[in-house]
């Protein structure tokens, strides 16, 4: 069969264009936080018997948010945590952030392109920190999940991606004066004593109200809506 030079031209064109828009697929392979209206009614039914206290200064929260071209990560800072426990089971808690602390922390540009970052995720375009200086987490409910439920093993994640999840955390998140409800899978273990919590998700950012450049229109200047979040806490009695 013969082809015209017009038909192996726009064949070309779609082989390349296919080519570049996988290459330039630089989000997160994680699970996706559900994200719905806040839930004000608990459905934590257990009385905590102690209180945990997370330990700032070994507990992590990090970003990773990506753009057509690239990445960027940083840090959220805890500025303080309450973690309830009943037995080894978890029975609510509070996080509160301290949103005038993000930073940009990324390895792969100079310290000067970092602070610009820094300055801009902390000004009105993100997270307004003059105005709204603090986000805070109240765990609504707490449900342990049979590891075996995830989804299915041929599905392909990231490296950050934590596997053989233990419990799905829910909570209500509020950021710039907007609360969400968000629910995610999280591994919970208590050794020694301490609680240990990790989990990786992606948060569309959106739906707070940070649309800053999420607009695929804008070809290259797109920032995508999706935050990658990583989360690994420790806590003491």
């Amino acid at each position: 069969m013969r082809y015209s030079a017009r038909h192996l031209f726009y064949s070309f064109n779609s082989a390349l264009l296919l080519f570049i828009a996988s290459a330039c697929d630089t989000t997160i392979k994680t699970d996706e936080a559900v994200i719905s209206d806040a839930v004000f009614e608990k459905k934590i039914t257990m009385a905590p018997l102690d209180t945990l206290t997370i330990d700032t200064a070994k507990s992590e929260i990090t970003w990773i948010g990506a753009k057509m071209t690239g990445r960027h990560n940083g840090r959220f800072y805890i500025q303080s945590g309450k973690l309830y426990r009943n037995k080894k089971l978890l029975a609510g808690g509070t996080i509160v952030l301290n949103m005038a602390a993000l930073r940009s922390d990324d390895k792969g540009i100079d310290a000067e392109t970092n602070a610009k970052l820094t300055r801009q995720l902390r000004s009105a375009d993100f997270f307004d920190v003059e105005h709204y200086p603090a986000a805070v987490f109240e765990l609504t409910a707490v449900v342990p999940i049979d590891s075996s439920g995830q989804q299915a093993a041929t599905r392909k994640y990231d490296e950050r991606h934590v596997g053989n999840p233990t419990h799905r955390i829910t909570g209500n998140l509020s950021i710039k004066g907007q609360t969400k409800s968000v629910s995610f899978p999280a591994r919970v273990t208590f050794e020694d004593n301490l609680l240990h919590a990790r989990a990786n998700f992606n948060l569309d950012r959106t739906k707070w109200g940070l649309v800053y450049r999420s607009d695929e229109s804008l070809g290259n200047q797109t920032i995508y809506p999706e935050v990658n979040i990583g989360l690994n806490i420790v806590a003491t009695p």
